[in-house]
């Protein structure tokens, strides 16, 4: 199984990425496929209005999409911003559009049924709760536009004070999630 990692984090040496990173590791162990990107090297643009609805820019997004149309697993991080995902992880979500039943069943078919999906969401604020929102309103929008089956998630929070390369039971978790994709 291909297994797909975005890091929609500024850093690849980020909170972000070290939880993402180490998800694909458990699955590289497990013997699935990995392949990674860090949306910070990349330009995605925003979907245009067109003549006839929306129109898809040619950029970075393109060479993700044989990658998302042959995928069984998308593990995605995302900072937490001003309360929300981060600009890069929404212009994804956004991008996968292009695989929605809204765009037409044709492209929707494009994306493969029964993806399982791992976030993994990082957080400066200290408290353990925070930001449950976003983590239920990431997941909806997977299972509810994409039909894909939440296999877990991983939320790092207070990083400033606990960074996640020294949180080793996060990074097992995170490992382990991996492992069992």
């Amino acid at each position: 199984m291909k297994v797909l990692g975005i890091v929609a984090g500024p850093r690849k040496t980020g909170h972000t990425a070290r939880l993402v990173e180490e998800t694909l590791k458990g699955a590289e162990e497990a013997g699935h496929e990995t392949v990674l990107y860090y949306l910070s090297d990349m330009e995605i643009k925003p979907l245009d209005e067109g003549e006839n609805g929306y129109s898809y820019p040619e950029d970075g997004f393109t060479e993700l999409m044989p990658h998302i149309e042959s995928m069984g697993a998308l593990v995605l991080g995302t900072p937490i911003y001003y309360d929300h995902v981060s600009s890069r992880a929404k212009l994804f979500i956004d991008r996968l559009y292009y695989y929605s039943r809204s765009h037409g069943e044709e492209y929707r078919k494009k994306f493969p049924d029964g993806v399982k999906f791992v976030n993994a969401v990082t957080c400066g604020w200290d408290r353990a709760d925070v930001y449950d929102e976003v983590v239920k309103w990431l997941n909806g929008r997977m299972t509810n536009y994409w039909n894909m089956s939440v296999h877990g998630s991983l939320k790092a929070h207070g990083t400033g004070n606990n960074p996640v390369k020294e949180n080793e039971k996060l990074l097992k978790k995170a490992k382990d999630l991996g492992r069992s994709l």
